[in-house]
């Protein structure tokens, strides 16, 4: 745990209750938005990804964990649905869980926002190719 005051920690996981809320909201739109397959799901994607790259780092300041490195297997070629739909179950996870194992919380975070990154440079991608 931090060494923050009582004070410090209780407004830090107010922070962190919020940025998770947050983060859940964006995720659950970049869902929809790609399972619609609408216009802006490159935009919903990365929305979300820095929704939750902010929740990692509020996390990450919470409950002192600068020492924990989440080592992250990327999935390239992956469908960015798949992607998208993973991420929100690891967030999913986080928000029910993240007071028990605070660095496997914290790793599930840091999972599901580099999903969010390589699903949303997908999209970038397909929209490229589809304008040139």
């Amino acid at each position: 745990m931090s060494k923050s005051s009582p004070a410090e920690q209780e407004f830090l996981e107010s922070k962190l209750e919020k940025a998770l809320d947050d983060a859940w909201s964006k995720v659950n739109i970049a869902l929809d938005k790609t399972t619609k397959s609408s216009a802006d799901v490159a935009m919903g994607i990365w929305f979300a990804a820095e929704a939750l790259e902010y929740s990692s780092l509020l996390f990450n300041l919470t409950y002192a964990l600068e020492d924990v490195k989440a080592v992250v297997k990327l999935r390239k070629g992956e469908a960015p649905l798949v992607l998208v739909k993973d991420s929100m179950e690891l967030l999913k996870q986080v928000r029910e869980g993240r007071h028990g194992s605070t660095t496997d919380a914290y790793v599930n975070l840091r999972t599901a926002a580099d999903y969010l990154k390589v699903a949303h440079l997908d999209q970038v991608k397909k929209s490229t190719k589809k304008r040139g």
